[in-house]
């Protein structure tokens, strides 16, 4: 974080780190495909050899803070402090407010303004974003020859699952006026923070 509401009152402003991931588990696997032994000349050139391999990482999502985008508490701050200000977060609400999904992750009708003069009541970083799911998957061919030579031809497909992993929400400023105006983008989100499914043939050549 950049700036705080108050360097006189850094408790304001205690609350998780933007880059927390509180759960976070990756692993990998490879599989020798097995083949008969009895297998000779061209058949065994064909069906032995192979290998898949894979790597999964399921990942929680990562705070965030709803802001107002404008100074609302009158605090003679810039532009840059301003922008640092929060609403406050309704009775009856938790929290995390979220609704899921890209069009609007996290709910207005939890928050409001602030009296005005006042800073609003929500902490720093107190939303948590979509979590990440990602599967990465090879199939590998391995040809070997004399001198401990190997040739691999490899199929790799990339976020496999084709899952959208979507990154925090860019609209973030939930009012921009003291008249309570709502900000049009409020809870969407804009980006991924993976690729859409990826599949590439390759040749590795060991020597």
């Amino acid at each position: 974080m950049q700036y705080g509401l108050d360097w006189y009152d850094p408790q304001r402003d205690r609350g998780p780190s933007a880059f927390l991931s509180k759960h976070n588990l990756t692993f990998n696997w490879s599989w020798d495909i097995p083949s008969s032994s009895s297998l000779t000349g061209a058949a065994r050139g064909i069906l032995t050899g192979w290998q898949l391999n894979n790597v999964t990482t399921l990942q929680s999502g990562q705070p965030f803070t709803v802001r107002l985008g404008f100074n609302r508490s009158n605090n003679l701050n810039t532009t840059s402090f301003a922008m640092n200000e929060r609403p406050n977060l309704k009775a009856g609400y938790s929290g995390n407010p979220v609704l899921g999904g890209p069009d609007r992750y996290w709910d207005i009708n939890a928050f409001e303004l602030p009296p005005a003069g006042q800073r609003g009541n929500l902490g720093r970083n107190t939303l948590i974003g979509p979590g990440l799911i990602n599967a990465d998957l090879a199939l590998v061919k391995s040809i070997s020859s004399p001198g401990q030579q190997t040739l691999q031809v490899r199929l790799e497909a990339f976020n496999v699952l084709n899952r959208p992993n979507f990154a925090i929400p860019a609209g973030r400023i939930a009012f921009t006026g003291a008249a309570g105006e709502i900000a049009p983008n409020w809870g969407v989100i804009n980006s991924t923070v993976t690729t859409s499914r990826q599949i590439q043939l390759g040749v590795k050549y060991l020597f």
